[in-house]
C-alpha cells in the first residue's frame, strides 16, 4: 500500500497554506501582493512537495505558476486552460527557461471522449539561416542561433482545441508578474548570474530590466518587465498574429538581421509548425504494456522500451539504486542504451524497437557489455502537470530549448532562443519525450512531466520509483539520482547523497562518474499526478527547483 500516512497529511496541509493567494469577490487576486510577499524570495520548501485533492491538482516549479493554474481552474477552465495561463506566467517568472520565443508543447486527455492528444508549436528554422547550413560555433552566439518561435501559435491551436475560458483570461497573471514585479529568488538570480554576458548584451529591455544603474540586480530585489507587459497586454486584445504579423514581427525580424540571424518577416508570417495530434484511446496500437499497465504511446519511444527493460529485469528484485549497485547500474546502462540505439528509430521500425524482442536484446548488452558512454547537451524548459474537475488531465513542457537569456536578443521583452542542440546534435535520439503518462483500466494512473537535459534518465528513475519500488511521491521526487552528462563531457552527473561504497562499486563497474551537489537542478524536475481508483487525486513538485503541487 501507497504511504498516506501522518508525513504526506502534513506536507499536504502545509502546502495548502503556502503562497496562499489573496482572494476578492469575482475571483480575482492580487496577484502583486502574492509575487512581492514580505519582500522574501522564494526558497525550496519541503512542506510545498506533496499535495492531495479530490477535484483538483496543479503542480509546477514555480509556486506563483501553480497559483496561475489553480486560478484558471477556479474560474472554470480546464486543465489546458490552466496548463496554458501557467506557462504563459513562467515566461515571465523564469526567464532562463522559457519564454514566449520558445516552443510550446502538452498533452490533454479528454476524460469525456476517454483520448489523449498531444498539440503545440515547435521551432522552425529561419529562410535566413536554413537547416541546411552547417553549424558554427562562433555564429551560434549571434543571432544566427535563433529559430522562429513557435510558443505562441503553440497557444493558439492548444486554446482552440480544449480551452473554455477566454483567451484574453489566460494572461491576466502573467501581465501583473512583468508590469508590478516579483522579488528574485535564488535560482532564477543563479542562472542570470551565469549567463550575465547576455542579459545585458544589446541596449532595449534585457539590459533595462536587469541592470540598475549599471550593476545587475540580485536576490531580494524586485524584478520588474514593464516592455514585456505591453507585449502580453497586446497579445491578450489583438490575439495570437499580434506576434506573427505586423508591427512587432517586422520588428523581431529586424532585430535579429540587425544581430546576424536569418528570420524573416515571411518567416514568421507563413509559420506552420503548430499542430494538435490524432487522438489515441487506451487498448489502441501504439501502447505498450508495463506492469499491468499501459504506456501511452505520446511517451516516446524511449520511455516505452525502457519500462519493458525494467520489467524484463526485475528490477525491483535487485532492490533501491541507493542500496543496490547492481540496479544502479541497470539504469545507467539503461539510459546510455536508449540514448544511442535512439538514433536509429523510424516509422517503419518502431513497433520492433519497442518490442519485448529487443527489450530482451537490451537487457543483455546492459549484463554483458561495457558501459557506452554520450556526449550531453543543454536545454532549459519548464514543466507542468494539471487535473480539472473533469477529469481532465494536461502535462507537458514548454521551453526556449536554450542556454539562459538565449542569443542575448530581447525584443519588447520576448527573448530569443539560442536552440544551438537542434543545430548542432544533428544524431540526436528519436521518440524521446519529456512526459510520461501510464494508464490502468483505461484511465490515466501516473502523469509525469519534466524540464532539464535529464529528461529520459530523471523520468526512468522516476518512474521505477514509484512503480518498481512503491515508493510515496515525496520519496519518489526526491531520492537521489543521475542525470544527463554535462554539455561537452561524456561521464554520468550523479548526486553527492548516493552511499560512496555503492558509487566505488559503480565506478569499478566501469562507469566514468562526475559528482555533483545533491538536489542538482540538472537532475531534472519531475512534476506528476497519481489518480486513484477511489478518487484521490496525488500531485508531487520536484524540491531540486521550489516547484509547488497543490490540490483542491
Amino acid at each position: 500500500m501507497h504511504r498516506r500516512d501522518l508525513l504526506t497529511s502534513t506536507l499536504a496541509g502545509s502546502a495548502a497554506l503556502a503562497f496562499a493567494p489573496r482572494a476578492f469577490a469575482g475571483g480575482t487576486r492580487d496577484w502583486a501582493a502574492l509575487a512581492r510577499q514580505d519582500r522574501k524570495p522564494i526558497q525550496p520548501d519541503l512542506a510545498n512537495v506533496y499535495a492531495t485533492g479530490s477535484r483538483v491538482m496543479a503542480s509546477s516549479d514555480h509556486p506563483y505558476a501553480t497559483e496561475a493554474a489553480l486560478w484558471a481552474l477556479e474560474r472554470g477552465g480546464t486543465a489546458a486552460d490552466a496548463y496554458m495561463t501557467a506557462a504563459i506566467a513562467q515566461c515571465v517568472l523564469e526567464p532562463t527557461m522559457t519564454t514566449l520565443g520558445g516552443g510550446f508543447g502538452m498533452a490533454f486527455w479528454d476524460a469525456g471522449s476517454g483520448e489523449l492528444k498531444q498539440g503545440g508549436g515547435a521551432f522552425a528554422f529561419p529562410s535566413g539561416a536554413p537547416a541546411t547550413e552547417p553549424y558554427d560555433e562562433q555564429r551560434s552566439w549571434t543571432a544566427w542561433g535563433a529559430m522562429v518561435p513557435g510558443f505562441v501559435r503553440g497557444l493558439e491551436v492548444c486554446h482552440e482545441a480544449w480551452g473554455k475560458l477566454p483567451w484574453k483570461h489566460l494572461f491576466e497573471p502573467a501581465i501583473v508578474f512583468a508590469r508590478d514585479g516579483f522579488v528574485i529568488d535564488h535560482l532564477l538570480w543563479g542562472y542570470a548570474k551565469a549567463t550575465r554576458k547576455m542579459i545585458g548584451r544589446f541596449p532595449g529591455p534585457g539590459r533595462d530590466d536587469w541592470f540598475r544603474d549599471g550593476y545587475m540586480l540580485g536576490v531580494g530585489d524586485i524584478l520588474r518587465q514593464p516592455a514585456h507587459a505591453a507585449t502580453l497586454e497586446a497579445l491578450r486584445d489583438e490575439g495570437p498574429d499580434y506576434f506573427y504579423t505586423g508591427p512587432f514581427a517586422r520588428e523581431l525580424a529586424e532585430e535579429v538581421q540587425r544581430r546576424g540571424g536569418g528570420i524573416t518577416v515571411d518567416d514568421l508570417k507563413n509559420f506552420d509548425q503548430a499542430f494538435v495530434s490524432a487522438p489515441w484511446k487506451p487498448g489502441e496500437a501504439g501502447g505498450t504494456p508495463y506492469r499491468g499497465m499501459e504506456v501511452a504511446p505520446i511517451s516516446g519511444a524511449l520511455f516505452q522500451l525502457g519500462l519493458r527493460v525494467f520489467e524484463a529485469a526485475d528490477l525491483a528484485g535487485m532492490g533501491h539504486p541507493t542500496d543496490s549497485v547492481e540496479a544502479l547500474h541497470t539504469q545507467v546502462r539503461l539510459a546510455q542504451e536508449l540514448w544511442i540505439r535512439g538514433r536509429d528509430i523510424t516509422p517503419d521500425n518502431q513497433a520492433e524497437w519497442v518490442s519485448e524482442a529487443h527489450a530482451a536484446e537490451v537487457l543483455e548488452a546492459i549484463r554483458n557489455a561495457p558501459s557506452r558512454p554520450f556526449r550531453g547537451f543543454s536545454a532549459a524548459t519548464c514543466g507542468l502537470t494539471i487535473v480539472d474537475a473533469a477529469g481532465n488531465v494536461a502535462a507537458g513542457t514548454h521551453s526556449s530549448s536554450s542556454e539562459p537569456f538565449g542569443t542575448g536578443i530581447n525584443v519588447d521583452g520576448v527573448i530569443l532562443n539560442r536552440a544551438t542542440f537542434i543545430r548542432k546534435f544533428t544524431d540526436m535520439p528519436k521518440g524521446f519525450s519529456t512526459q510520461l503518462w501510464l494508464f490502468r483500466d483505461g484511465k490515466p494512473a501516473l502523469a509525469m512531466a519534466t524540464p532539464s537535459r535529464s529528461l529520459m534518465e530523471c523520468l526512468l528513475q522516476g518512474a521505477a520509483n514509484v512503480v518498481e519500488y512503491d515508493m510515496s511521491l515525496t520519496d519518489a521526487v526526491s531520492a537521489p539520482r543521475f542525470g544527463h552528462p554535462h554539455p561537452g563531457m561524456t561521464a554520468i552527473e550523479i548526486e553527492g547523497d548516493f552511499r560512496e561504497e555503492v558509487l566505488t562499486a559503480l565506478a569499478a563497474r566501469g562507469h566514468d562518474l562526475y559528482r555533483v551537489s545533491p538536489k542538482d537542478v540538472n537532475m531534472g524536475s519531475i512534476h506528476g499526478v497519481r489518480l486513484a481508483e477511489d478518487g484521490l487525486i496525488e500531485g508531487v513538485a520536484d524540491p531540486r527547483r521550489r516547484g509547488l503541487a497543490k490540490g483542491a
